[in-house]
């Protein structure tokens, strides 16, 4: 198994043979710092990526391939944004402030809104190879206020996915794409004509791709999802969320 500095090592490694002209200016733990055309202001954060390499190292290659294409929208021209690109994901307070640490501009130079008093909703473009957060300036390029952003991505989202539920007996999951599971709250599906739960639907969202459902009477599997959200918060990736959420007139709201 490779520790943090030699995981960021290796994917370096790659970074250099996948960008022509790239050049790495530190690593420090998880983070590398590169050097590109004349800047090093361009930055990785490795953190989601070994989680996911702790839990399957044979996947390794995949994993890193998985990354590295990621990093295209960072060293290439940005195409012109398609307002039909646009996607929504759900973050909470825990990921502004860690983003905020490394970024002290990120608030201002990004675009998203407060949700709940937990939750915002930021908005991301979505191309075959990248997911970018918008930015202000990408936002203003739209030339669309916040309300018509936010009601165009829920669109999108629900124009491109298919939503599997599985589950039984009062405690159901959804699946859709690995990335795009905790944005179902914003869909509009929450009725009890759907979930069978026993009283009010409760929800929790640990992680970006897995949205489990139950009821509030449920105390059984009330427990069983309260488990499931501190394990995922402990030991996995793209964390969400360590909190309950009770659906009350349209929305979800923290419990």
């Amino acid at each position: 198994m490779l520790n943090e500095t030699e995981f960021s090592q290796e994917f370096a490694k790659r970074l250099i043979q996948k960008v022509e002209g790239l050049k790495i200016y530190s690593i420090n733990g998880l983070q590398i710092q590169t050097e590109f055309e004349n800047s090093n202001g361009y930055k990785h954060f490795l953190d989601n990526c070994y989680s996911e390499y702790l839990r399957e190292p044979e996947d390794i290659k995949e994993i890193f391939e998985k990354y590295l294409n990621s990093t295209d929208s960072l060293y290439n021209p940005k195409e012109t944004l398609k307002i039909s690109d646009v996607l929504p994901v759900i973050k909470d307070e825990r990921f502004i402030q860690s983003i905020i640490e490394i970024n002290p501009e990120f608030e201002k130079n990004h675009t998203y809104e407060k949700y709940n008093n937990e939750l915002y909703i930021f908005y991301v473009e979505d191309t075959e190879t990248n997911i970018n957060y918008l930015t202000q300036e990408d936002f203003e390029k739209l030339n669309v206020n916040i309300e018509e952003l936010r009601k165009i991505a829920i669109q999108n989202l629900s124009n491109s996915i298919e939503i599997e539920k599985h589950g039984e007996n009062g405690y159901y999951i959804l699946l859709v794409d690995g990335n795009y599971e905790s944005s179902l709250i914003l869909l509009d599906i929450w009725y009890k004509e759907n979930f069978d739960v026993n009283g009010e639907i409760v929800i929790g969202i640990p992680s970006r791709d897995l949205l489990i459902i139950t009821g509030k009477n449920d105390s059984k599997n009330i427990e069983r999802l309260s488990k499931k959200i501190i394990e995922i918060n402990e030991h996995g990736d793209h964390i969400v969320s360590n909190k309950l959420f009770e659906y009350r007139n349209g929305k979800f709201e923290t419990i």
